[in-house]
Parts: structure tokens; sequence; C-alpha cells
């Protein structure tokens, strides 16, 4: 699978690009500042720009099979899904925050918004925006992300509040998460919720 990586050189995007090439797809990297991508092994390619600006955007897409967004927000959804509508690309899978539908545990989901506000404002404004898109969308939303050693298997649910699986997760195993979503047709027009293994 052609897989076009926005936000290749984050702590979650280089374990996607990395992930990807071992799993044998034909991976673009799409970053701001592409200097910063150490090991470039592999790819197919590698795109310099800023996804706020659509023109950049259109150009990476042209040609991929599906997109992973390991960044979110509403000015990266948007120009997404206008540059996949242009291109014919229609898989995309966008990252978001499990505290963005969440109501429980309430003291910690309070907080969270109480810090993260505008952030998980705009998330949610991307969500919907993906929704009604008419893509074949996936949103993966993950717990507390950390730089810890992966375990190799997450918990998935698909419900606002987690029904299981720990609150922390490791940015390697949220990395496997969005490829197994992004190579799976049963989970379009889903929305993940995706915690660390118990």
């Amino acid at each position: 699978m052609k897989i076009l990586v926005i936000g290749s050189t984050g702590r979650t995007g280089k374990h996607v690009l990395a992930q990807a090439i071992k799993r044998g797809h034909e991976i673009t990297a799409f970053a701001r500042r592409p200097e910063l991508l150490t090991e470039r092994t592999g790819l197919a390619g590698v795109h310099q720009g800023d996804a706020h600006d659509l023109e950049t955007v259109c150009k990476a897409v042209h040609g991929q099979d599906a997109v992973i967004a390991a960044v979110g927000g509403s000015r990266i959804a948007s120009n997404l899904i206008a540059a996949m509508r242009e291109t014919g690309v229609r898989r995309v899978v966008m990252t978001s925050s499990r505290s963005v539908p969440a109501t429980r545990p309430r003291i910690a989901v309070t907080l969270a918004w109480l810090f993260f506000r505008e952030a998980y404002v705009d998330l949610a404004r991307a969500e919907g925006m993906l929704q009604v898109s008419g893509l074949d969308w996936s949103i993966a939303r993950a717990t507390m992300l950390n730089d810890k050693q992966p375990a190799g298997r997450v918990h998935i649910d698909f419900e606002a509040n987690a029904t299981g699986g720990a609150m922390q997760l490791s940015r390697a195993d949220y990395a496997m998460a969005l490829l197994d979503t992004v190579e799976d047709p049963t989970l379009i027009g889903k929305a993940l919720g995706i915690s660390g293994p118990t």
C-alpha cells in the first residue's frame, strides 16, 4: 500500500514510518522539517511542506493509496479532505484523543479539558469534518502517550469511555494500531478508542 504519513518527524510519526516500512508498505514522509528524518532507508519519498498549505498537501497526496495523519487538527483535516477529493484518494486515518468524547473518569476528563480545551475543541471539529467528508475515514483516539517500550498489543473499543485497557499507551504501540487501522477496511467509518494493554 502507498501511504503518505503526515507528521512523520513527530514522536509517533517516526514509529509509523519505521513500522510501515517493515510491513512492506511504500511510504512517503511529509514534514515541515525533513532534515529531522534521521533515517530515510526504505522510504519511497519525502515531501517538505506544511500541512496547512493546500497546494503542498495536494502534491503529496497525489498517487497515494492512503494517508495517515499522525497529527490532528481542523486545518489539517480541511486541507486533507480537499486534497483527497481532488486527487481521488479515499482512505485516511487521523489521530485524536480519547478525551474528546470521554465523560469519565470525571475528574481526569475535567482536568484534561481544563488544560487542553482549545486543542480538544479543535480535534472535535476535525473529527466532525472527517465524519461528513464522504471519505473512507477512521479516527484513532489515543489515551495518554509515552515513549516506553512497546508491548506489542493495545486495547481497542468503540465507546466514548474506555471499556478496559490502561491509561498509558506507548507511541510505538499507537503507531502499530494506526497501521492496523489503515490496513483494515472493516474499520472505515469508525472512531476507535485506543488504550494501553493491561
